[in-house]
This record gives C-alpha cells, sequence and structure tokens, in this order.
C-alpha cells in the first residue's frame, strides 16, 4: 500500500543523486525538478496534481537524476519498487497512464535538445 507524504513550501523531497526510494503521485500542490548546472539550478519541469515523479529512477536503478522540491504545500503518494511494480503489473490503465506520460516527457526533451540547433 502507498504512504502518503506532505511536504512544505521548498521543502526537497529528494535531490540529484540520491537512491531511489519511491515513486510519487501528486495529490495537491505542485512540484519543481531541476538541474543543477554551473552553479545554477534550471528548471526541468513543474508538476502538478495527478502527476508523477520519481519512476525513472526506480524503473533503471540508477541515481536521481534531477531534484524535486515542494513548489506549495504538496500532498503524495509513496511507492516502494515492489509495490510500484505490482501496481503496474496489476493495472493497465495505470501503466498506460505511466508509459503516455514517459512519452510525453521524451517529446518535450526532445524538443528542448532540438530547439538551440535549430538557430545554427
Amino acid at each position: 500500500m502507498s504512504n502518503r507524504v506532505e511536504l512544505s513550501k521548498g521543502e526537497v523531497l529528494f535531490s540529484e543523486g540520491d537512491t531511489c526510494r519511491a515513486v510519487y503521485v501528486i495529490n495537491s500542490g505542485t512540484v519543481r525538478l531541476s538541474k543543477e548546472r554551473n552553479g545554477l539550478s534550471v528548471t526541468i519541469a513543474t508538476l502538478n496534481k495527478g502527476d508523477f515523479l520519481g519512476e525513472m529512477a526506480l524503473l533503471t536503478g540508477r541515481d536521481r537524476s534531477c531534484t524535486a522540491t515542494a513548489n506549495s504545500d504538496v500532498n503524495l503518494l509513496a511507492y516502494g519498487e515492489a509495490e510500484f511494480k505490482a501496481l503496474l503489473k496489476s493495472n493497465n490503465d495505470i501503466a498506460l497512464t505511466i508509459i503516455e506520460g514517459l512519452a510525453e516527457r521524451l517529446v518535450y526533451t526532445t524538443e528542448k535538445l532540438v530547439s538551440p540547433l535549430e538557430i545554427l
């Protein structure tokens, strides 16, 4: 079963390089995903109610690729690896939602990578 996590505005859920422990679904509030580059914090995305985060590290076994910070007071559901994978296996609608979300993020990332090249 999932665990409820509550964060206050400005509180960090996880940091880039952390070991993965869970996937999160946002029940309320917004979360900022960012990466540190040359001493600057660069926003990758802002996630809202219904969005999920943390799945990449959990599915790949790698460390967290970015930092997740509460943009407001946030309420999330946390799923550990075993329960998240069981949820995906048992619920096709949730699995499809995750796949669609990952595909959207890939499209967004690809567009961001190509944009500077179009200037050349």
